[in-house]
């Protein structure tokens, strides 16, 4: 068996050998007995080569903790045994772990990005607090491009024994201003999840708590908008799954991605509703590295009381139907969105490579086409949704796209071809920065 590197093979040899002890240095605040689970399958390898992949395999669990700054591996050779009949020498061998752990605490500035907004946040994180490579985060966040702030206390815990199964308690407050809207909103409360893999994708299913306050409204605000003001209780269940086989995070150009949640609120509290959401993009490579995507998404939204608002659909804008306003499709009233309670949305697109560029990094910069249209509709009644393929939105337009780290970036010249006389147009230039593009 060989290790390959850019050319090099390192030749290991096939050779029988007993692992007669796994040891662990380093350690200063992290406890043995989730380290010992990370390791425990090196002590089951009987020949070198499975020693060494079963040692780096284990590696990859330690690091995976997110608590230590270093991990070596050291092997070394002890007395040989006997083998019983009088067989060839089994060699024995020690395998160490060298680990450096973490600073407790630290502080980040980062930024994140989803369909219709982002944030710029500044974290103080204390890693390994009890030892179990738990996590306590407190999060500030300024919130664009409808400006508010939010602040986050957060604990993260991973199962010991699979690591990929985390539990989180949290308990934020958020201040939010929705001016396409004409509200801003006040939100306050707890909240419980837990996030685990299955065979069909990765789970996430979770418990919010929601004290909330609409309010700050604009002096010409609708009656409409304006009925929704005051103080609201929401205790809602959700359940995502998603579902990745893209062979790239960033810019993919094969696989398929998939996200299906579901909300119900009304356990507890005095907001009720039942909410689901789908969200599906493929991609199939073409030649010369152009590469096909085609989006769906949709959603429904059945209310059972009158202060949801907060909790609807909005479309339009750079990353959704481009060639629209911010939250510009759907239902308005006074120039105002209202949002709505069931949609849906495509887009077709083709991503080239730029042309006559060698450069590595101006590679990452693609060539961008796209066809996109759909609807948003103010009711989910059965004879509502039925109409929500008429009086279709569409548009179409060409730019540049990239992918720096999660987000990617769009400059595009997006031309609306069908609207209504109410939706809030943005023919020409139109920047979009989003995780998840439409």
């Amino acid at each position: 068996m060989g290790l390959e590197d850019e050319g090099m093979m390192l030749q290991v040899p096939d050779i029988k050998v007993h692992v007669s002890q796994v040891k662990i240095s380093g350690l200063v605040r992290t406890k043995n007995d989730i380290v010992v689970e990370q390791i425990k399958d090196v002590l089951k390898a009987n020949r070198l080569q499975d020693v060494l992949l079963e040692s780096v395999v284990s590696m990859e669990k330690l690091n995976s903790l997110n608590v230590f700054k270093s991990i070596n591996i050291r092997l070394d050779a002890t007395n040989g045994e006997e083998e019983e009949g009088g067989g060839d020498s089994e060699k024995g061998v020690i395998v160490t772990f060298q680990v450096r752990e973490k600073k407790r605490v630290k502080s980040s500035l980062g930024a994140n990005v989803g369909t219709q907004s982002g944030d710029m946040s500044l974290s103080l994180n204390a890693g390994n607090v009890f030892g179990r490579a738990e996590e306590v985060s407190l999060v500030s966040m300024t919130t664009f491009p409808h400006w508010g702030q939010s602040s986050q206390l957060q604990f993260t815990k991973p199962y010991y024994k699979n690591l990929n199964n985390t539990l989180h308690l949290s308990l934020a407050t958020t201040h939010t201003k929705r001016p396409f809207s004409g509200y801003q909103e006040r939100s306050t409360g707890p909240g419980v999840a837990v996030r685990f893999p299955s065979r069909l994708g990765t789970h996430t299913l979770a418990w919010n708590g929601d004290w909330r306050n609409i309010h700050g409204f604009n002096h010409d605000i609708p009656m409409s908008l304006r009925s929704h003001a005051g103080h609201s209780l929401k205790s809602s269940l959700r359940h995502s799954l998603e579902i990745d086989e893209r062979d790239s995070p960033f810019l993919p150009s094969s696989g398929f991605h998939v996200k299906v949640t579901q909300e119900l609120a009304g356990i507890g509290g005095d907001v009720f509703f039942g909410k689901s959401e789908v969200q599906g993009t493929y991609y199939q490579p073409l030649p010369a590295g152009w590469v096909f995507a085609l989006s769906l998404w949709g959603g429904i939204l059945r209310p059972y009381s009158n202060n949801h608002l907060p909790d609807r659909f909005l479309l339009g804008g750079g990353t959704t139907l481009r060639g629209f306003g911010m939250w510009g499709v759907g239902p308005r009233e006074q120039g105002y969105s209202k949002g709505g309670e069931s949609y849906w949305a495509s887009g077709v697109h083709i991503f080239a490579p730029l042309p006559l560029i060698t450069n590595a990094f101006l590679r990452r910069i693609k060539l961008h086409s796209f066809l996109t249209a759909g609807n948003l509709i103010e009711s989910a009644t059965l004879p509502s949704v039925r109409s929500l393929f008429h009086s279709t939105r569409v548009s179409c337009g060409l730019g540049l796209c990239t992918r720096l780290g999660l987000a990617q970036i769009e400059l595009n010249y997006a031309l609306p071809l069908l609207a209504q006389k109410s939706d809030s147009l943005q023919p020409g230039l139109q920047f979009g920065v989003g995780m998840d593009m439409l």
